[in-house]
């Protein structure tokens, strides 16, 4: 599936199905929302370029004044900013905010997952959205 922005959002991102598509807004211009049988769920946006910083902020800002925690993680999810959110089961839930920027747009990638049982998919998964957004800035 194809924006009228440019942005491509695949059926199917790694592990993830797309199952909706977002509209723009004041600081993004299009998204897509995926979902894991394993209950991660992602959702990449474009933004103008340049807005990524201060929309990684605003989601830090936001998620403290909540209350949430700020979660030290490591691997693909150091790279973002992390919160622990909750409790799955024996582990826990954390909401992970990623950004990147490009010559065509900037992006953010959200996901929420559970540590430690899917620690290791993650990075696979940050992985093939960073592919999709260098094809897209590509075209």
């Amino acid at each position: 599936m194809r924006h009228f922005t440019g942005l491509t959002c695949p059926d199917r991102v790694a592990s993830l199905n797309r199952i909706s598509v977002l509209g723009s807004g004041v600081d993004r211009v299009a998204g897509c929302v995926y979902q894991g049988d394993d209950g991660t769920n992602a959702i990449l946006r474009s933004h103008p370029v340049g807005t990524s910083a201060d929309i990684t902020r605003t989601f830090s800002k936001r998620f403290s004044e909540a209350g949430f925690s700020r979660l030290e993680t490591t691997g693909a999810s150091a790279a973002g900013v992390s919160f622990r959110t909750g409790r799955r089961g024996d582990g826990t839930r954390c909401e992970t905010l990623w950004r990147f920027t490009a010559q065509s747009a900037d992006y953010t990638l959200w996901m929420v997952y559970t540590l430690p049982s899917q620690a290791e998919s993650i990075g696979p998964m940050v992985t093939a959205f960073a592919e999709v957004m260098a094809r897209t800035d590509a075209r």
